[in-house]
């Protein structure tokens, strides 16, 4: 069942949040949206736990939720229902503590959507199995986990260092890829072993 409840949730809570977007209605709209300044003022909860279900359009909603159960499978499957929750959960709150970290002061930072989970997820699952690979849509060649892992960590660090937004919360991607990592490895039954062994064979 946790597929399917993670899944209803992420949908219930993005219809809800399509109409309050789209309302012309701030306030409406700010209750689906983590605010970073809003939460330092002691405002706006509601939204910093809306936001994790929370999505920008069907696109977004679907990309996400596709993400989560290519990449859920296997770590449900390894790990059972509690430490994949887990592992969700906490890297939704590592994708808040770095977001807050870095925009608690800017009132102009606002985000929303799961990718900070998801990318939890995807990180948990390449740890489990390093022969894990990622594909996109518009770049369908297979990418070796590892390898995706190394290179989006790198990339997003460069970009947030350069301020880059683009519509796109790198600071939230990297806190929840680096939190599932983290917790993955202590979670899973051979930790980080075949993680290292795999980048020892190819370096």
């Amino acid at each position: 069942m946790t597929f399917p409840v993670l899944i209803a949730l992420n949908v219930v809570v993005s219809l809800a949040g399509f109409r309050a977007l789209s309302s012309g209605d701030p306030r409406r709209a700010e209750s689906f949206l983590f605010i970073p300044s809003q939460v330092a003022r002691g405002e706006n909860g509601r939204g910093m736990l809306l936001a994790h279900f929370a999505h920008g359009g069907f696109g977004h909603l679907l990309f996400n939720m596709f993400a989560l159960y290519s990449f859920g499978v296997p770590v449900l499957a390894t790990l059972g229902p509690a430490r994949f929750l887990l592992i969700y959960a906490v890297a939704g709150l590592g994708c808040d503590l770095v977001v807050f970290a870095l925009h608690k002061d800017d009132p102009t930072y606002k985000c929303l959507g799961a990718s900070g989970s998801v990318f939890g997820i995807l990180m948990a699952a390449v740890v489990l199995d390093p022969t894990t690979s990622v594909a996109f849509i518009f770049l369908p060649i297979p990418i070796p986990g590892p390898v995706f892992m190394l290179g989006y960590v790198l990339i997003a660090v460069v970009l947030i260092l350069q301020k880059h937004r683009g519509g796109v919360s790198h600071e939230g991607h990297l806190g929840g890829a680096l939190i599932g990592l983290a917790v993955t490895g202590l979670l899973a039954p051979r930790g980080l072993g075949p993680l290292v062994a795999w980048f020892r064979q190819w370096l």
